[in-house]
């Protein structure tokens, strides 16, 4: 789009907006109305059905099911936040910043914008009625330089964006104006503005009706009028308002060409080419056939009310940054249909609450005297209480009437009503239309946390997954715009962030880092280290960025600590290794000192300095344990001599040497090697603990296998000793 006059602007800001609401006046009563059944309440039915029932003191019940659909949507994005995945594309510079540097700056323009608001009201907007917006700015990053960073902002009304019409891409990529407009009272105005405004000035009034009659050629128009300065004259020619003000972008594309210059590479008009290159032609000495068109896209945002552009900046990026989360969309016969999750829902949801109301209404027509009778036939105190007490009979007195002829006749007994509203059959409709409002919006009973008990896990997990499949469209339509923001980011960070500087970076854990970029080293090498340094210089890389969602990171990071419990549960030798149980525990901890102090008495953590002090005074206890364990061994080879004993006893003595030259070796080394080290040590004293237990075992088997032998030798003469003499025969006493 070619360049506009600023005095032009204003004119040009109320022909775009009035182009667009012309163009989306069937979408945005869809959005009302879709809105309105969101909200619920009297806002789902008709006005002048609820102001009907009303005055008739009918009673008028609402159940939204439209709401807990969109809530689901907007939930999912809450646990599963988007964020950045940036990787390098082709050849970087060794210098260019490392890709997850872009993507800390970029979790860190989110961080300090709270963006998970912009985000869930964005794609609650976009579930609801099929629109929702997201915009990106810049601001100044303190009052003492003019330091800029971006901010990510929430759009809380989609209904103040006007876009152009004619944008077809995904994302209105290929939107060539945009605005945002905003409300003022007088003196809000004056305090935003200035009170030296044309609007406000005395014949204003005539100024803006010359500019409506050049702008629409609608010449006295009163209503156009009144929709940007107001209804009212103070008496003086002046609005009271309120005023609109826009927030206006203008796309303006400058033309431009890129030549194929002799050396093989492309320049872009204005650019500096080496000395002596040329751009190439062909045997007719033209170039046309290596030069294609380059534009650049230049885009102006403007400050304008009603008569004039007040202020006009050039935005850093190469889109308008107003970017749009949309719901399905269709054309047919070149007219656009935005859907959204509760379009289809509208009417069985609407049909529900007729069929409620309707069964409350009934429920009050019941009769509340269920019997019927003439006149003195209750005279008996007892029908006073028929309905709340028991009685063993009831008397009636007899009544009688008289006919034409004068004859009397008894008239019948007190009967009661016995009519019943249809009540259950207005449930089994209310459940008709609430399974087609289930259907319509693919959200079931499991997927918002209502479980069954006759339905098994496998069946409740796969409506779940049902409903997530069915509504994903809204949540991906989200993740695609915030990869469109999250391109224009890196295109923007390279013009802010110029100069060596310190930049605060944002880990996935959400833990903030101070890295330097920017930097210039003499000679690539870096005084501070002496050793080639690397410059993260942010303008020097090309990446490529997109979104992606998944569970936060401490959740991410409680679901692997209870998996590596489970594992522990299942195999129990996994925490028998100090260093396992230390790492778990401090995962477990995350960082508070008193978890961490309980971990370093299990296993001190790699990267703590030790000193050669207790370097040495470790290996003065392992070697006393050692001195204790060869003591006992020694006692057990006197005890029970035998080669392989004697051969193991000499390899306990080898492990010992090489412990103490170990040991004495690395008493300077960081904690790494100590720790490995003090590992090996250990594993020396269980094998030498495992041979002591050995050398004992042999001993006490060996003493009692000679006990049982000289039992065995001694029981014969035991048991002769113990036999009774046998007494003389044929003696008596």
């Amino acid at each position: 789009m070619a360049s506009i006059p600023k005095e032009k602007i204003p004119a040009f800001v109320r022909r775009c907006w009035e182009q667009f609401k012309k163009a989306n006046v069937t979408t945005r009563q869809n959005e009302v109305e879709r809105l309105r059944c969101y909200v619920g309440g009297d806002l789902m039915w008709m006005d002048a059905e609820v102001e009907k029932r009303r005055s008739q003191n009918r009673p008028i019940v609402t159940i939204n099911r439209c709401k807990p659909a969109v809530d689901q949507v907007e939930g999912d994005v809450r646990l599963n936040p988007p964020g950045p995945e940036c990787k390098p594309v082709g050849d970087n510079h060794e210098d260019a910043c490392d890709p997850d540097i872009i993507e800390g700056l970029i979790r860190e323009v989110e961080y300090r914008s709270m963006s998970e608001v912009a985000d869930s009201t964005a794609v609650k907007y976009c579930a609801s009625t099929g629109l929702g917006y997201i915009e990106l700015s810049t601001e100044y990053a303190n009052e003492r330089d003019d330091q800029q960073q971006l901010r990510i902002d929430s759009v809380e009304d989609p209904a103040v964006v006007f876009f152009d019409p004619a944008s077809r891409m995904a994302n209105r990529q290929d939107a060539m104006w945009a605005g945002k407009v905003k409300s003022y009272t007088r003196d809000q105005y004056e305090m935003t503005f200035g009170k030296n405004r044309k609007v406000l000035q005395p014949g204003g009034v005539q100024m803006a009706r010359g500019w409506l009659a050049e702008a629409f050629g609608l010449g006295d128009d009163a209503l156009t009028m009144n929709a940007w300065t107001g209804a009212r004259e103070d008496g003086e020619g002046r609005w009271r308002g309120p005023f609109l003000v826009a927030e206006f972008y203008l796309v303006e594309v400058e033309e431009r060409y890129s030549r194929l210059y002799t050396n093989g590479v492309w320049y872009i008009d204005g650019e500096t080419v080496p000395e002596g290159v040329e751009p190439r032609k062909n045997t007719k000495g033209s170039d046309a056939d290596y030069k294609r068109p380059s534009p650049r896209r230049k885009i102006c945002k403007y400050i304008v009310d009603a008569l004039e552009a007040q202020d006009d900046t050039e935005w850093l990026g190469s889109l308008i940054p107003i970017f749009p989360v949309l719901g399905p969309e269709v054309y047919i016969d070149g007219k656009l249909h935005r859907l959204s999750l509760i379009s289809g829902a509208i009417d069985s949801n609407r049909a529900l609450n007729y069929v409620a109301t309707t069964a409350a209404e009934l429920t009050g027509l019941l009769p509340k005297s269920p019997y019927i009778g003439y006149e003195g036939q209750f005279d008996s105190p007892k029908w006073d209480s028929v309905n709340s007490e028991v009685w063993a009979y009831m008397e009636v007195k007899p009544t009688f009437a008289s006919d034409e002829q004068g004859q009397e006749h008894l008239l019948p007994m007190p009967q009661r009503n016995m009519w019943e509203a249809p009540i259950q059959w207005l449930m089994q409709l209310g459940q008709w239309y609430a399974d087609n409002i289930k259907a319509t919006t693919a959200t079931y009973d499991a997927s918002l946390g209502a479980n069954k008990g006759d339905q098994s896990g496998k069946a409740i997990e796969q409506l779940r997954s049902e409903s997530n499949v069915g509504n994903y469209s809204y949540a991906d339509n989200l993740h695609r715009t915030k990869t469109i923001i999250y391109q224009q980011m890196c295109e923007i960070f390279p013009k802010i962030m110029t100069g060596q500087q310190a930049a605060i970076i944002v880990r996935p854990d959400n833990q903030h880092e101070v890295i330097r970029i920017n930097q210039l080293f003499p000679g690539g090498i870096d005084p501070a280290t002496g050793k080639k340094g690397k410059a993260n210089n942010i303008a020097l890389g090309k990446y490529s960025v997109r979104a992606v969602a998944g569970p936060k990171y401490l959740d991410r990071e409680d679901e692997a600590i209870r998996a590596v419990i489970e594992a522990g549960k299942l195999n129990p030798a996994i925490f028998q290794n100090p260093a396992v149980m230390a790492r778990v525990i401090r995962w477990i901890g995350a960082g508070n000192p008193t978890v961490e102090g309980i971990a370093d008495l299990i296993s001190p953590q790699q990267g703590d300095e030790v000193t050669p002090e207790q370097i040495s005074q470790q290996n003065q206890q392992l070697q006393m344990q050692v001195k204790t364990l060869m003591q006992a061994l020694q006692a057990a080879q006197m005890e029970k001599a035998g080669k392989t004993l004697e051969l193991k006893a000499k390899d306990i003595i080898n492990i010992r040497d090489n412990t103490t030259k170990l040991a004495i070796g690395e008493m300077t080394a960081k904690t790494q090697d100590a720790a490995r080290a003090s590992a090996d040590t250990l594993a020396m004293m269980e094998m030498a603990h495992e041979v002591g237990k050995q050398a004992a075992d042999h001993e006490q088997a060996t003493a009692q296998q000679q006990a049982d032998q000289e039992h065995q030798q001694t029981m014969p003469a035991v048991q002769a000793a113990a036999q009774p003499e046998p007494e003389p025969s044929g003696e008596t006493q």
